[in-house]
């Protein structure tokens, strides 16, 4: 098995990818992504397998630099057992051949000496120019030829995809692909956050799962969207957490007035369309307000619940949106036990919350 890199997403995949594998990182257009190929290809060095990468785009020098100021530091390029393919060579390629089928010629035979005599076990490839060159049949044709008298070898490419869902469907069922991952960016500016889908995996039956991912200090760190419920104490959110999601628990304790009162935070999960959402119910009262934004911190977004009775509780509400609306996290606001007498209005609520 080799390993993305990506921690969390060898053990989506089963540990890994298999050897003899085809893949491909489809990146959309603006996604920071670059990333998960970076970090397949280290912990491919790292392991000792032999490499070559193909660059058509840039040069050797570019790509390293590029590299490094991604990954960091620790990633190895000029020690390790890589060899390359770039920019310069396409563009000797393109001169000394004639035409398209004799530039498809060369390159194979470029990248099929250069997998034999290096004994190659993963060949990486960008392959926009390729696609552009030659089309997706042959460009495809042209990566799989490192492949012909060793199907051990792993081909992993990545692709800067202006097609859609239509072009992933070709990778899959016309060049069959074993492992075909999505990277995505979220429509709406706010909060923006980028995702990653497991759109095929040939080797195991795992449904298509969508999974958020930041990046810190050169890593792709996989994370479950997070929505934080708040609100002043008493306004039903441990109510509300818990029958909103799959499975939910909460940490209560009897107050001095004896109801009870969250004193950690409340916990629950569920599933939505592909993702996996954890709901954190915060607690209402201002000693805990410490705990807030670290949870807020890349919050997907706010459910803000009130108790529709109790209208002296609304500037304790105002002040929790304050602390919301500074950080640009978008919220609904949950007008709560509205069977109960004496409740407000939703024009009260909205005037009093501004």
């Amino acid at each position: 098995m080799i390993s993305t890199g990506v921690s969390g997403l060898d053990e989506m995949l089963g540990t890994g990818i298999p050897r003899g594998s085809k893949v491909l990182y489809s990146l959309q257009p603006g996604v920071n992504g670059q990333l998960f190929m970076i970090s397949t290809l280290s912990s491919a060095l790292d392991r000792g397998l032999s490499c070559l990468v193909i660059l058509p785009n840039t040069t050797v020098d570019a790509f390293r630099n590029d590299a490094a100021t991604m990954y960091g530091a620790q990633l190895d390029l000029a020690s390790k057992p890589v060899v390359f393919i770039d920019a310069i060579d396409r563009e000797r390629i393109q001169k000394s051949a004639t035409s398209d089928t004799a530039r498809v010629r060369e390159w194979e035979a470029r990248i099929q000496k250069i997998c034999r005599d290096n004994h190659v076990d993963v060949v990486f490839a960008y392959f926009d120019l390729l696609y552009e060159d030659f089309g997706l049949e042959a460009a495809v044709k042209i990566l799989d030829s490192a492949r012909e008298g060793n199907k051990k070898i792993t081909l992993v490419i990545e692709h800067l995809n202006l097609e859609g869902l239509s072009l992933l469907d070709r990778f899959i069922n016309e060049m069959s692909f074993d492992l075909v991952l999505g990277i995505q960016s979220s429509f709406r500016p706010v909060p923006h956050f980028s995702y990653f889908t497991l759109v095929h995996i040939s080797w195991s039956k795992v449904p298509v799962r969508s999974v958020p991912f930041i990046i810190a200090e050169g890593r792709v760190i996989p994370y479950i969207p997070r929505i934080v419920v708040t609100g002043p104490a008493n306004s039903g959110k441990s109510t509300f957490v818990t029958n909103a999601s799959d499975d939910g628990h909460s940490i209560d304790r009897r107050g001095s007035d004896g109801d009870a009162t969250t004193v950690a935070m409340d916990f629950g999960w569920l599933r939505w369309k592909d993702f996996d959402i954890t709901l954190y119910g915060t607690p209402g009262h201002t000693r805990f307000d410490p705990l807030l934004p670290p949870y807020l911190r890349h919050a997907m977004g706010v459910i803000l619940i009130i108790d529709a009775t109790r209208p002296d509780k609304l500037p304790r509400a105002r002040s929790l949106i304050e602390m919301i609306v500074k950080r640009r996290i978008p919220y609904v606001i949950a007008a709560n036990k509205n069977d109960l007498p004496d409740v407000m209005n939703p024009l009260e609520i909205r005037n009093a919350l501004g």
